[in-house]
């Protein structure tokens, strides 16, 4: 027989599942008429919108003063997308990458290599074959050519001009689909008019003797020249579409003219795409489809991206000026997330000092002054609060504007501090200090309503912060990202795990059951439904967990077909999820539903293959492979502490009930989660972050004597908790 508070879970689930269906259905959306006769790319690899301004680029600023503007995340396979990179993800739609050299960002980019010209003018790439074969280990599935192959299905010409156009127009045998010219001086007004797609490769702003400020006039003054010549219902898109330098950066992107919809166009404000979320933000994948949309070209299924649209936002200056700012706020963001302080301060220090304090505080609690005994024992409580709370603070940084200051980085890193002070003030100075769970279970919670919260408003808060969302990574623009996802269920079930407990101590099992399934479904919504977090693994690993969490509290034994019940209800779950999302047209989904597209394609087994490859190789570092010991040594003491002799463990599981079989599931749900995402052993790392230094300030505040416990007693009527 199944346990209820399995039973009533997993029906909750399904019911919020099933009330909250999305409607739609599936298929491609119906055809558009086209909106432009033309459109024409200029690519320029490295411009970012620091680039422009009217003195130094006066054809690029009267452009931006009434265009639609955003700042594109041009990652690719490798963090820095070089400018053949960027090209042939732009014609196939699909992250792809040269990769013969500039894959770290110490080694200069191999530039484009100009194609072969047979008698009759067919143009060939000569390396295209060696760049398929290249991209065959990295599971993204790039459709090379695909962007020109669609307008040539649709009786549109396409016109190549420079060798990393032909890049984007190249087949997988190289051959460059349409004409090719190299020489984009010669775009003029009749090229344009005899193309419904238009090319243009107007070269980098970097290289060897290459002084920028001159390359930027140069190539400032051919933009003017193409602007100036577009004939009548062009739509002209000015596009930085790869990295020039070994820094990644956000580049810019500019389009003027007709929309993507007939009787629509492109002025004042921002570029939007569903991919993103995000007003002013697009990424280099949603170039394809939308250059084929206002041509009245659906976009085939082997384009990945989305097409961008107009969204409300300022123009000329003021875009100019707010977009820098992104990609400040990118910058700031990297350098500190790249640094050595960043993991050892934000992830080894925790958990060491707060280990430190706790083995000062469990030495003086067996003698000494009182007065000694309290203040040891506070300090420990307070460091292990102040850094369980600094995942939870760091995201409350996104409220306040900080990539306007002198120094981003530091800015960055001292809100976070001051944040997690605010959290950690809050949890310790409430009335639930006088239990040794309550300033935890407040710092938990907090963070769970604050990422809960976050996801379902549009992920705001997590874009550039500490543990959130990077544009430069593109992971993920919107929802939860591994890391986030991490720390909300770590929070989640330290948090659910503290009301639980005292109901079963009271005796009231039924309203314990409630609660967890309650919290439970509230939690699984937030983290998988495509509107909030968006996420596939995270569902697969947090309903093991908390159903874990439920058995275990509830001193129901754990058997081999409850486990299967448990991973199979997370399977309905997250697939039911899934398969709503898939149901709403193309242009709507997101990856969950793409997913399931790619089921049906047959793809899915390279995106399998690819998660799979990431968590193998996120093994890169001493730290990160002692990461697996200490999670097989921390369920070992947390089984049997006698054994591991931790007895201040041991004396905390007595005070506190709940506190053992909250650990095992928060241990079970990190473990899970870095088998089913893709992030590696970041996930257990993370994880850490969060559990550690709260369960050591639990711990240490059991080890308080008693008048700073004033006001708490344990129930000898709780369930104990059964592991086995």
């Amino acid at each position: 027989m199944i346990a209820r508070p399995l039973r009533l879970l997993l029906a909750l689930l399904t019911a919020v599942v099933a009330v909250s269906a999305l409607p739609g259905s599936a298929g491609a959306a119906p055809a558009r008429d086209a909106a432009a006769d033309h459109v024409v790319l200029l690519g320029i690899p490295g411009l970012t919108w620091a680039d422009i301004d009217a003195e130094g680029t006066p054809g690029l600023a009267a452009l931006a003063g009434h265009a639609t503007s955003a700042a594109m995340s041009v990652r690719t396979v490798h963090a820095r997308a070089c400018p053949v990179d960027g090209w042939l993800t732009t014609g196939a739609g699909a992250r792809s990458t040269d990769a013969r050299t500039g894959a770290r960002s110490a080694e200069p980019c191999a530039e484009p290599v100009p194609p072969t010209l047979a008698p009759d003018g067919s143009a060939t790439v000569p390396n295209m074959r060696a760049i398929v074969e290249r991209n065959e280990d990295f599971g993204y599935n790039p459709r090379y050519g695909q962007l020109a192959g669609s307008v040539a299905e649709h009786g549109g010409a396409v016109t190549s001009v420079g060798p990393g156009a032909a890049y984007a127009s190249a087949d997988p045998s190289g051959r460059v689909r349409g004409a090719y010219l190299s020489d984009p001086a010669a775009v003029d007004t009749a090229l344009i008019e005899r193309s419904a797609l238009t090319l243009v490769d107007l070269g980098g702003l970097t290289g060897p003797g290459v002084d920028r400020a001159d390359r930027l006039r140069v190539v400032d003054a051919q933009v003017a020249r193409i602007a100036a010549a577009l004939p009548p219902r062009t739509q002209l898109v000015v596009a930085g579409l790869a990295d020039d330098t070994g820094t990644p950066h956000l580049r810019a992107l500019l389009v003027s003219g007709p929309g993507t919809a007939s009787g629509t166009t492109f002025g004042s404000g921002y570029l939007t795409a569903t991919s993103t979320r995000n007003d002013g933000l697009v990424q280099l994948t949603d170039l394809a489809p939308s250059l084929l949309a206002p041509l009245g070209i659906d976009a085939p299924s082997a384009l990945v991206g989305a097409v961008y649209t107009r969204a409300a936002g300022p123009s000329g200056g003021a875009a100019i000026d707010e977009l820098r700012l992104f990609d400040a706020g990118a910058q700031a963001s990297r350098t500190v997330r790249e640094a050595w302080y960043f993991f050892t301060w934000l992830t080894l220090l925790p958990i060491v000092c707060a280990a430190i304090a706790l083995w000062l505080a469990v030495r003086f609690a067996r003698g000494g002054r009182t007065r000694a005994r309290r203040t040891v024992i506070r300090t420990a409580t307070v460091i292990g609060v102040f850094f369980g709370a600094v995942p939870g603070g760091s995201f409350l940084v996104g409220l306040v504007p900080w990539e306007q200051a002198g120094d981003p980085a530091w800015t960055l890193l001292g809100l976070t501090v001051a944040f997690a002070a605010v959290l950690a003030a809050l949890a310790l100075l409430g009335p639930w200090r006088r239990h040794p769970y309550g300033p935890a279970g407040v710092v938990a919670a907090a963070t769970a309503v604050i990422l809960a919260g976050d996801v379902m408003v549009g992920s705001p808060l997590q874009m550039n912060t500490l543990f959130g969302l990077s544009p430069l990574v593109a992971g993920r623009f919107y929802g939860f990202g591994n890391v986030a996802w991490t720390i909300f269920a770590m929070a989640v079930l330290l948090a659910v795990g503290w009301p639980v407990g005292r109901l079963l101590a009271a005796d009231r099992r039924r309203a314990a059951i409630v609660v967890l399934s309650a919290v439970g479904a509230v939690a699984v919504v937030a983290d998988g439904w495509p509107a909030f977090g968006s996420d596939f693994g995270g569902v697969l690993a947090l309903i093991p967990g908390l159903a874990v969490l439920g058995l275990l509290l509830t001193g129901t034994r754990i058997s081999w077909a409850k486990v299967g019940l448990v991973g199979l209800g997370a399977v309905v779950v997250i697939g039911t999820i899934a398969v709503l999302d898939w149901r709403r047209p193309a242009a709507s989904r997101s990856h969950l539903g793409r997913f399931v597209q790619e089921i049906l394609d047959g793809d899915a087994g390279d995106t399998l293959h690819r998660k799979i490859m990431g968590n193998l190789h996120s093994f890169t570092t001493p730290f990160t492979l002692i990461i697996p010991v200490v999670f097989v040594l921390l369920i070992l003491a947390v089984r049997d502490p006698s054994k591991w002799r931790a007895p201040a463990l041991a004396r905390s599981f007595e005070a506190v009930p709940w506190l053992r079989s909250t650990l095992i599931a928060c241990w079970l749900t990190a473990v899970v989660g870095y088998a089913v995402n893709d992030s590696g052993i970041q996930i257990p790392a993370v994880a850490l972050t969060i559990a550690a230094p709260l369960a050591i300030a639990v711990i240490a505040a059991v080890a308080a004597p008693r008048p700073i416990r004033r006001g708490f007693e344990s129930s000898p009527r709780a369930a104990r908790p059964r592991a086995d």
